[in-house]
């Protein structure tokens, strides 16, 4: 069977490639770009996106989630710049800042480079930011400081050709906390935190997942490769891994590249001889699992294991801009060490802050936006880039998934947070199947009026039961969504879950 075009386009020409040619195309506009090579330009982050003609979206790596201050502020400084001071933090720990034209972008990635950022290889067929633990190095409960091991990830991985042609785009989370805030199951390639008797000795390591996409009408959860390794061990199993997705995935139709259609078309028997035989030695069978938890989103005040603070503030549905990007740098700068996190539920994390510092640094304005205490509505919230600047999805999600939130709240009270997840298309960028409630933008025809609506899945769950969340209404009007979410809610949790607030105004259905 004949490759598809984006095979074809690959094999004419790697992405990596093209750098010398962008600062031509600086100089003649985007006009003389060819169409092939504005796709040969996501291999830098660049994206050239139908709802904004000639400007491009610009997504940024960030190991493990992890930036400086002045990471952060080149960061602001280049939204601010060229990006018409908006910024977007994505469910993969990164920055996507858009209006940038191709006349900016040689400037844009030498300030990258300048402050120890880079765009390379964040879209296409490519490995994306590599995901971790937002306080590794600080939790009293982590076994494994996981920041070197995503470091060397992406030193090993980007800037390579052996790994710039993959059938398809390939997600990694390693984590050495027990807590599974990353939501293992739901990468291509996972390391989660486990133990294993070696000589009579217990030795700390990582069991392997595989295989967990969720995008498309076929969405898979990653599971047990059966592979346990050491902290060494884990950059040469990754790139043995990806080696046999390259050389073996299945690449004539694009909805069946990821890694996931490899495994059912090999089984995980067959898949896990070709890594052993790439590896060259023996795997040694998975360990005992040290999870014991699922979930967190590191929301609120947490007393690391120096006794200093970590405070995680809520950036509703991940849409922030240069101006707090700087409040945030010179908060991070005044009281804590210099350093912020990001979060796979697109928010912010200030570490380092002394217990005495604590409470003036509460009381700061920019708190009051980003706050350490949100509503449980608006806590769970995720959501994609939404219709207004993607043109794949078919609703405003991140003005809905808000607008859905503040109704909820108005009406309801609950214990815990809503794990409430908003995708605008099948592609899952919002990972909607992992929501206790999902929910996917569509259009319906009413009286001859198109209206925005979604399709609603209820049950999605992480951890030892996961599952995915299933089918339970479309074509659902966004005006009649409080109800029923409320529905669901209760559904899922169970009676009492969700209590009337007194005197509460009626949301009716249409």
């Amino acid at each position: 069977m004949p490759n598809n075009k984006v095979e074809d386009l690959k094999a004419a020409r790697d992405g990596l490639d093209i750098l010398p040619d962008i600062s031509r195309w600086a100089r003649e506009g985007v006009e003389a770009i060819p169409d092939d090579d504005l796709e040969r330009l996501k291999w830098f982050g660049l994206f050239h996106r139908k709802a904004t003609p000639g400007y491009f979206m610009l997504r940024i790596r960030m190991p493990n989630g992890t930036a400086t201050v002045e990471q952060i502020r080149a960061i602001a400084e280049i939204s601010e710049r060229c990006g018409r001071g908006h910024a977007d933090i994505t469910t993969r720990q990164a920055i996507q800042l858009r209006w940038l034209t191709i006349q900016d972008v040689p400037w844009v990635l030498q300030r990258l480079a300048a402050a120890g950022l880079t765009s390379q290889q964040s879209g296409m067929d490519n490995v994306r930011n590599v995901v971790g633990c937002p306080v590794a190095g600080l939790s009293a409960h982590e076994l494994i400081d996981t920041r070197p091991l995503a470091a060397r990830l992406q030193q090993a991985i980007i800037g390579h050709h052996g790994f710039s042609n993959l059938p398809r785009k390939f997600n990694i989370s390693v984590s050495g906390c027990p807590e599974d805030c990353t939501h293992a199951q739901s990468h291509d390639l996972s390391f989660t935190v486990a133990t294993r008797v070696v000589d009579g000795s217990e030795v700390l390591g990582f069991n392997v997942l595989v295989g967990g996409a969720l995008g498309g009408q076929h969405p898979m959860l990653a599971e047990p490769l059966d592979v346990f390794v050491t902290q060494n061990e884990v950059v040469p199993l990754a790139l043995a891994i990806l080696e046999v997705f390259r050389d073996h995935g299945l690449r004539e139709k694009r909805t069946q590249a990821r890694l996931k259609w490899l495994l059912q078309d090999w089984g995980m028997e067959r898949f896990r001889d070709a890594v052993e035989e790439r590896m060259g030695t023996p795997l040694a069978p998975a360990g005992e699992s040290r999870i014991t938890s699922h979930g967190g989103d590191h929301i609120g005040v947490d007393e690391q294991r120096d006794g200093r603070r970590v405070v995680g503030l809520l950036v509703p549905v991940g849409r922030t801009g240069a101006a707090q990007l700087i409040e945030v740098s010179d908060l991070a700068a005044h009281y804590g060490s210099g350093e912020v996190r990001f979060t796979v539920q697109q928010n912010i994390l200030i570490p380092d802050v002394p217990e005495d510092r604590l409470s003036a640094l509460l009381a700061e304005p920019l708190l009051q936006h980003l706050r350490p205490d949100p509503s449980p509505f608006v806590r769970g919230l995720v959501t994609c880039t939404g219709n207004d600047y993607c043109h794949f999805s078919l609703i405003d999600t991140k003005g809905e998934a808000l607008r859905l939130a503040a109704a909820l709240d108005e009406r309801y009270e609950v214990d815990e947070p809503v794990r409430l997840h908003v995708s605008g298309c099948p592609h899952a960028c919002g990972l909607h199947r992992l929501g206790e409630v999902g929910l996917q933008g569509d259009r319906v025809r009413l009286d001859g009026e198109i209206r925005d609506a979604a399709h609603v899945f209820v049950g999605g769950e992480v951890g030892p039961d996961a599952r995915l969340a299933k089918p339970f209404a479309d074509g659902v009007l966004v005006e009649d969504l409080p109800l029923v979410v409320a529905e669901q809610i209760t559904a899922v949790r169970g009676a009492g879950s969700l209590r009337e607030r007194a005197a509460a105004p009626v949301i009716a259905a249409s």
